[in-house]
């Protein structure tokens, strides 16, 4: 496979139709169609299913769309990470993060970085733990910031002095909202809705079930989420309370949200990973040595 073939695959998928997408290629339609059924037959399957008016990827164009973007992406990374001058301080930096209010801390080294230097742009993707740690490993992602992640020696990391504190997310209206603090025996009169990485084999895990003790075997799991952001229309709904990391700054300001804090206090450490070995740009080195000066040495 060609990187200019996978490219007008992927504008064909964007487009929806091949006259739309050879016109944003500056090629002829005929030219474009000829590279993509050469790219089927190299493939040996049917990647666009052909309608009147439209081209719509079939499952195994769906798959192909997925990877292209990635190889796309890894190779423009790749091509100027290695045209760039080392000497100016210019390009990319790309960051997997999840939901969480410790990221107003990144946040700020990234403002702080980018007053020094201007030319730096920064990406940021959003996910879950699994999400961004296969994305790490792909090198699709400079570096990564994990909550309490079991797994994060598998990477580089610094641990930041940051934690994020667990709480309740629920609608206002709910009797719990009147609790200053919620502990896990307030949690059984009402579904839960938690965070999928917490639930194995439907029960509670790792810190989650740590923290509900006794407690865990009793508790309503209505839903999983692998961000909050979504659960947070389950939780207007009324199909129950969010456990959550993230959950006072989506309740802030919120007239149908609250939000409490757990008692006994359930904390996550915070950690910035990067893969082993790998070689960094100009721009990615100097900014790790700005994390290793404003945070706590490498663990």
């Amino acid at each position: 496979m060609e990187l200019r073939v996978l490219r007008y695959f992927l504008a064909v998928c964007e487009a929806g139709t091949m006259s739309r997408a050879a016109a944003e290629l500056h090629v002829t339609q005929p030219a474009l169609s000829r590279q993509i059924a050469q790219l089927e037959r190299e493939l040996g399957c049917t990647l666009l299913e052909r309608r009147s008016r439209a081209v719509v990827p079939t499952e195994e164009g769906l798959y192909l769309r997925r990877r292209a973007e990635e190889i796309i992406a890894l190779a423009d990374q790749t091509e100027a990470d290695l045209t760039r001058d080392d000497a100016i301080v210019a390009g990319d930096i790309h960051i997997g993060a999840g939901e969480s209010d410790s990221m107003r801390v990144v946040a700020h080294h990234i403002k702080t970085f980018r007053d020094r230097y201007p030319d730096v742009r920064f990406h940021l993707h959003s996910g879950n733990a699994t999400d961004v740690a296969e994305r790490l490993e792909r090198g699709l992602d400079d570096f990564a910031v994990f909550l309490s992640y079991a797994e994060v020696e598998r990477f580089a990391h610094l641990r930041l002095k940051v934690t994020d504190a667990w709480g309740v997310l629920m609608r206002a209206d709910d009797p719990l909202a009147e609790h200053e603090l919620v502990s896990p025996a307030d949690l059984l009169d009402a579904p839960v809705i938690m965070p999928t990485r917490y639930l194995k084999d439907g029960e509670p895990t790792g810190a989650i079930a740590s923290w509900l003790g006794e407690y865990a075997d009793d508790l309503e799991v209505a839903a999983t989420i692998n961000l909050l952001l979504n659960g947070v229309h389950l939780v207007r709904e009324g199909m129950g309370r969010a456990l959550s990391v993230n959950g006072e700054a989506l309740a802030n300001g919120s007239s149908d949200l609250a939000c409490r804090l757990l008692f006994p206090p359930l904390v996550s450490t915070v950690d910035i990973a990067w893969k082993r070995g790998q070689a960094h740009t100009n721009a990615v080195r100097l900014f790790l040595e700005h994390l290793r000066d404003v945070e706590t040495p490498e663990v």
